[in-house]
């Protein structure tokens, strides 16, 4: 994994996060507005009174599913910064040998050391990997999440539909929520994708 990825990862990470809390936040508020109408009609209304406080519960437990994205950012620097550190070092022992052209007792030494670097190297790009591959199942973890959270807009837009008087400024809270989910729907399939992406090239290179 070369810099180019690591902060193409970091970038995404961030990005995606920003995303969800911002949509989260959205439906939050849109869940209260409903919740708002439900008090204002009573017990006429008390079916979408349970699908808004859905709303809040899922997103709550969305934003926390969410909270580690950025968190296994710095295991992955550390494993990426361990690699770099050991080419370096390995580059440099190698045109220093170069230089020097050892023999005997000497060139046996080079050997020893030559073989250890590649296995720390090797060592840390398994961490790197491992660190990208519980991001990927903490990403599939969302996407449950959100599909979750998506049954529950299709259920307030049905006991909007049934509500008397009420239905129109219900069906458009139900819909503003929709396109809240949406956008962190989309925003995790895109995620999801540049992980796999990367995940597939530093798995090539392994």
């Amino acid at each position: 994994m070369d810099v180019r990825r690591i902060m193409k990862i970091m970038d995404a990470s961030y990005r995606t996060r920003r995303t969800i809390e911002k949509s989260l936040h959205e439906i939050d508020r849109r869940a209260l507005n409903a919740m708002v109408l439900v008090k204002r009609h009573g017990t006429r209304l008390a079916g979408y009174g349970v699908v808004a406080e859905a709303f809040r519960e899922q997103a709550s437990s969305l934003k926390e599913s969410a909270a580690p994205l950025q968190q296994a950012i710095d295991p992955l620097v550390r494993a990426h910064m361990r690699i770099l550190q050991h080419r370096r070092f390995s580059e440099m022992q190698r045109r220093t040998n170069e230089a020097m052209r050892l023999h005997g007792a000497a060139q046996a030494f080079r050997c020893h050391a030559e073989v250890a670097l590649d296995s720390a190297i090797r060592a840390a790009e398994g961490d790197a990997l491992k660190v990208l591959r519980r991001l990927l199942g903490t990403v599939i973890r969302l996407q449950e999440g959100i599909a979750e959270q998506e049954y529950v807009v299709t259920n307030g837009r049905i006991e909007a539909a049934l509500s008397e008087n009420s239905g129109a400024p219900l069906m458009r809270v139900s819909h503003e929520m929709g396109v809240a989910v949406a956008k962190v729907r989309e925003a995790i399939w895109e995620y999801r994708g540049e992980l796999e992406e990367i995940l597939n090239e530093s798995s090539a290179s392994f």
